[in-house]
């Protein structure tokens, strides 16, 4: 099984704790750093194509690991975050308040994806696998994914296999890369 690099873009100029899916924040001066240092940190690899979301936060730190190698970034719409609908820009934290059934729901079953969300999980699960069946690569190939953490989450459970409650669990912060292969 090929390489692939899951990134999660860096940190963006939005404000912490609020819910950011179809909204397009840029890279704030920290992410901007976050973006070279992951440049830095693929630049050995060897890659052979580059993936992104169409975001701007996505796009911009995969432009800054494609430089490095010489690549273009093929950008994917399907590969954005989940859409958040009435959460848009709003903390997730007040779902708790004002939606408490809806909310321990969720928790209890990430498919129970609240309806004033403008996408169920099962939507974006659907989007990142017609991603990955048309762009799966080469066995020997190694390919870095520049996305968020819900398509990043779904694109790591259908490479290996884990349970989406694990991935979730586990989190990935922004600015970071891990390795998968299934």
């Amino acid at each position: 099984m090929a390489g692939v690099w899951l990134v999660r873009h860096g940190a963006t100029a939005a404000a912490a704790g609020v819910a950011i899916g179809s909204s397009d924040p840029p890279l704030s001066s920290g992410g901007l750093d976050q973006a070279q240092a992951l440049a830095a940190q693929l630049a050995g690899r060897p890659l052979t194509r580059i993936f992104a979301s169409d975001k701007l936060r996505a796009l911009t730190t995969a432009e800054a690991i494609a430089a490095g190698h010489g690549l273009r970034v093929e950008v994917d719409r399907r590969l954005r975050e989940l859409d958040f609908g009435a959460w848009e820009g709003r903390r997730l934290a007040d779902l708790w308040g004002e939606k408490l059934e809806a909310a321990a729901a969720w928790e209890q079953d990430l498919r129970a994806t609240p309806a004033s969300f403008g996408e169920t999980l099962g939507q974006l699960e659907a989007r990142v696998l017609a991603f990955w069946s048309e762009s799966r690569p080469r066995s020997d190939a190694e390919v870095a994914v520049v996305a968020h953490r819900g398509s990043l989450a779904v694109l790591n459970v259908l490479i290996t296999g884990a349970s989406l409650e694990s991935v979730f669990a586990a989190g990935m912060e922004m600015g970071h890369a891990i390795r998968v292969s299934g």
